[in-house]
């Protein structure tokens, strides 16, 4: 069983100081986003953000991938390459960020519906219902528990929503790692019973969901981008998540909206 490392009380306020700036920057993102705009012009807002406060990207060049974000529209499910795509009304974007501030990684993602009216109820309701996934599950991420109850708990809202888990997706540990093991299915197993939440760990913790697949699956010759097996839209939520003695505490995320 991988070893999940205890930060201490440094490299925790490095963490938070992180976050700050990964919550900060998603805001941003959030409220530039619209119909007209190309994926490429949000992937150079994150840029400058970044070097304007001298900080250092979680994603670009980790295994060769080519941007800063990924942003996923509609059916593609995760790592989705900025480009010249232009966003249209009611297509289901979803934002995945990462920073380094002094060492410390916080990575977080949102769901964003371009055109909020009532002509795209797929896309929102999976948007609500992931967001309440994250929302709920994550309150039984408190010391003492096993990781097998938040699983059970993020499967159980996704049949009560009639939406589907993204199975062969994962949420998993950070630190000054972008992934540090082991990786955490958002479905219960009896192997997640073998982890206990201890105070002064830190989670990326991201239901991924869609409205019927299970499974995303690569396209030949589409480098990084994933889809869903049935071509249906998807939803990513996710936060930083810091175990204090008694609850979680979201350090990264587009909380709020």
């Amino acid at each position: 069983m991988s070893k999940v490392i205890i930060k201490n009380t440094q490299q925790i306020r490095n963490l938070e100081d992180s976050g700050k700036y990964l919550t900060e920057l998603l805001n941003i993102l959030y409220d530039f986003i619209k119909p007209g705009v190309r994926l490429i012009d949000i992937e150079q807002k994150a840029e400058n953000y970044i070097n304007f406060y001298n900080l250092k990207w979680a994603f670009k060049g980790y295994y060769w991938y080519p941007a800063n974000l990924c942003l996923s529209v509609n059916d593609c499910v995760v790592h989705g390459i900025p480009d010249d795509y232009i966003l249209k009304e009611w297509d289901l974007l979803k934002v995945d960020c990462g920073i380094q501030y002094k060492w410390m990684i916080t990575d977080a993602a949102f769901s964003i519906v371009v055109w909020w009216d009532d002509k795209n109820e797929r896309a929102k309701h999976l948007h609500r219902a992931t967001k309440r996934i994250l929302d709920e599950a994550i309150l039984l991420l408190v010391p003492g528990k096993s990781l097998y109850e938040y699983s059970k708990k993020a499967y159980n809202i996704a049949k009560d929503e009639w939406i589907s888990i993204i199975r062969n997706l994962t949420w998993h540990w950070v630190w000054s790692k972008l992934h540090e093991p082991p990786l955490i299915y958002n479905y219960p197993n009896t192997e997640l019973k073998k982890y206990i939440i201890k105070p002064w760990m830190t989670v990326a913790i991201e239901p991924i969901t869609a409205e019927k697949s299970k499974y995303a699956v690569e396209i030949k010759g589409i480098p990084w981008n994933m889809y869903t097996e049935k071509w249906d839209l998807w939803a990513q939520w996710e936060y930083t998540i810091l175990i204090t003695d008694n609850w979680p505490k979201i350090i990264a995320g587009l909380s709020n909206n």
